[in-house]
């Protein structure tokens, strides 16, 4: 932690209180600094009669707390500016390094982070989220483990991350073990729908092709949701979440749900983080990308997604599910905006 630099106002306080007759430690106390650092500046006055720091070897700093301050308003209004566009933007007649604004930045407590991407909200998409879970504050566990929470997935066969580092010597960049080799499109995907309650976990599906309607209500509904449903007593029926994607909504699957007496939950759109199904996708994400060997063609990357939605136990899932309450709240506090699900 850097030291906290004495103002020359503060300085000359100091003289004065101690003029008056108080101790080191008094003066100390009442302004927040160790008694050491009261005593050495009354010893610096006493020997030169100044309170100024001595020239002091190293380089001069080449802005001042002023221009420090300003290039924080700067980052305020521009969060995702790199380095070079924020020197030209800053003191554009100064001939600066990017080095010198990485360091005021740093000296600031701002290091550049990872990037946290959400869907775009509209201010409609707002205040529908808000009245959605406004409408379920008051949802206990008991309201909640009803809930089925259902959703597609697709996974890339080579995923490509953005952030992926190497470490290697100068040019060194074109040696072959420094290369992460990429194919286009991650090398094809797989597709796959699951469903999750506080109390159950279905069968994983994989869909074949782009999901349509017609798809969903064969491969999906009628032997899976409707089946695991009519299981159920009509006085104790789960109900039924999915999102708003066009194949959920056409005309034939509502009248299908409806005609097998399937309750569903209305959703807001662009809500992925009030569906806890997604932190499920997000651990198979992961899981598949640990794997070794990895995985090296579509077909083991569908059987590996089915071998590890079977490991994921009901503890994990009812950690997720019976955290409701807790995404509803962070929705209502953000008013409709990002929370950190």
């Amino acid at each position: 932690m850097a030291r906290r630099r004495l103002s020359e106002a503060i300085r000359w306080q100091i003289i004065g209180m101690h003029a008056t007759g108080a101790s080191f430690k008094a003066i100390g106390r009442q302004l927040g600094y160790h008694y050491t650092v009261i005593s050495r500046l009354v010893r610096k006055h006493r020997q030169t009669g100044a309170v100024k720091d001595r020239p002091q070897s190293g380089r001069p700093r080449v802005t001042s707390e002023r221009e420090d301050r300003a290039l924080l308003r700067i980052i305020r209004r521009e969060p995702f500016s790199t380095s070079t566009v924020l020197k030209r933007a800053w003191l554009p007649n100064r001939h600066l390094s990017t080095r010198t604004v990485r360091n005021r930045l740093k000296a600031a407590g701002m290091a550049a982070r990872r990037v946290i991407k959400r869907p775009r909200l509209t201010d409609d998409h707002k205040r529908r989220r808000l009245a959605w879970c406004l409408a379920r504050q008051r949802w206990n566990l008991r309201t909640w483990r009803r809930i089925h929470w259902s959703d597609e997935s697709r996974f890339l066969l080579h995923v490509t991350d953005g952030r992926l580092r190497v470490w290697r010597h100068r040019n060194t960049a074109y040696t072959p073990r420094n290369i992460r080799q990429t194919v286009p499109f991650g090398g094809g995907s797989v597709m796959v729908w699951g469903c999750i309650s506080h109390d159950c976990k279905l069968d994983l599906v994989t869909i074949r092709g782009n999901l349509t309607g017609d798809q969903y209500m064969r491969h999906v509904l009628e032997p899976v949701v409707v089946t695991h449903f009519d299981n159920h007593p009509l006085a104790t029926r789960p109900v039924y979440m999915d999102d708003n994607a066009r194949p959920h909504r056409s005309r034939a699957v509502v009248d299908y749900l409806q005609n097998n007496a399937v309750t569903t939950l209305p959703w807001p759109a662009m809500s992925p983080d009030l569906n806890p199904l997604e932190h499920v996708w997000d651990i198979l994400g992961r899981r598949i990308q640990a794997l070794q060997p990895p995985v090296q063609t579509l077909r083991e990357l569908e059987a590996a997604l089915h071998r590890e939605w079977l490991q994921v136990t009901r503890e994990q899932i009812r950690r997720l599910t019976g955290g409701m309450r807790r995404r509803v709240d962070a929705v209502i506090r953000a008013r409709g905006g990002f929370t950190r699900y």
